[in-house]
């Protein structure tokens, strides 16, 4: 693949691309059809107990009935969500392992082209941040978005129990961890790679320069194998980086597509349950709905994050030789 997208030979077959997410996905919603059958039965028998609870002979009895029937609910939820939890973890950890493989390489074609100061900036910071932000993502956010969903629903099991806002509060957090981590990490990337890669550009073109005076007889051809050195190290790193482009996107896709349709799925029967169960059940489902967003919104932003760093990388290769 590398050699075809070095030489301009590769092609993508998107009608390919488009009928496998298509399948896998519509094989997802089958899968969480079942889980999303049980809660409507479950739910239906809450909506007839809520209708005839007022003839039971002690509120206490129905509302015993009604707590084992929540209950049950419960536990099918939490399943869902720890199943979906351990799919993010494992998410982050290969891609993270997947960076921390691929900018070594990267950083490597650096060199050959004689990013020498770029590299010498860039691996610190690449292997630093990305290490640490898998680290931080996996054992901060991934435990806050379980906090929440726990939060959620313990707050449903009675009325005169409310811990929605704490629960909303848990989810800002994450957006608020989320939002500055990738500032950060993108910040720092960005402006140390653009620094070097200048710096790098200007020292290439006075090393030619001054092999092309000071050499005698040979420095000029000196001087353009060099340039075809360069050139062919800009080939192979452009190509390596597309190649981490789309591994990293195969990466987080399927995750990202089982995540959403467990999404679509509570807030598909937090809808049609409205009219028909009690509404406990309902806030329920729709806040978990949007809990699992928050891990949605996550997988999705380290894959951008990743993304945007291999595209730096090569931009800042495609700088030093443009700079020359």
């Amino acid at each position: 693949m590398i050699i075809d997208l070095a030489t301009g030979r590769f092609e993508i077959d998107w009608k390919q691309i488009y009928e496998n997410l298509c399948k896998t996905f519509l094989s997802e919603i089958r899968l969480n059809l079942l889980l999303m059958a049980k809660i409507f039965a479950i739910a239906v028998v809450i909506g007839i107990l809520d209708n005839f609870k007022s003839n039971f002979s002690h509120s206490t009895i129905g509302e015993l009935a009604w707590m084992t029937c929540y209950m049950m609910i419960v536990v099918l939820i939490i399943q869902s969500v720890i199943l979906v939890l351990n799919v993010g973890t494992n998410s982050i950890e290969r891609m993270t392992s997947f960076m921390q493989i691929l900018f070594p390489t990267l950083l490597a074609f650096l060199i050959g082209m004689g990013g020498i100061a770029s590299s010498g900036i860039m691996q610190p910071a690449t292997v630093l941040l990305t290490g640490v932000t898998g680290v931080f993502l996996k054992n901060v956010m991934i435990p806050l978005i379980l906090l929440s969903a726990i939060l959620v629903l313990i707050s449903n099991i009675n009325e005169s129990i409310s811990l929605k806002n704490l629960s909303k509060l848990t989810r800002n957090i994450c957006s608020w961890i989320l939002g500055i981590v990738f500032t950060i990490f993108i910040g720092v990337l960005s402006v140390q790679g653009i620094l070097a890669a200048t710096f790098d550009g200007i020292s290439i073109r006075t090393t030619k320069y001054a092999i092309e005076t000071f050499v005698p007889v040979v420095g000029k051809m000196f001087s353009q194998t060099v340039d075809v050195i360069i050139s062919s190290s800009l080939m192979l790193k452009n190509a390596v980086g597309v190649l981490g482009l789309i591994v990293a996107i195969s990466v987080c896709l399927y995750p990202i597509l089982k995540i959403f349709s467990l999404i679509a799925i509570y807030k598909l029967s937090g809808a049609l349950l409205e009219p028909i169960s009690d509404k406990r059940i309902v806030s329920c489902l729709n806040e978990i709905g949007s809990v699992l967003v928050i891990l949605l919104v996550t997988l999705i932003g380290i894959a951008i994050m990743f993304f945007l760093t291999i595209a730096l990388l090569m931009g800042i290769g495609n700088i030093t030789v443009m700079m020359r």
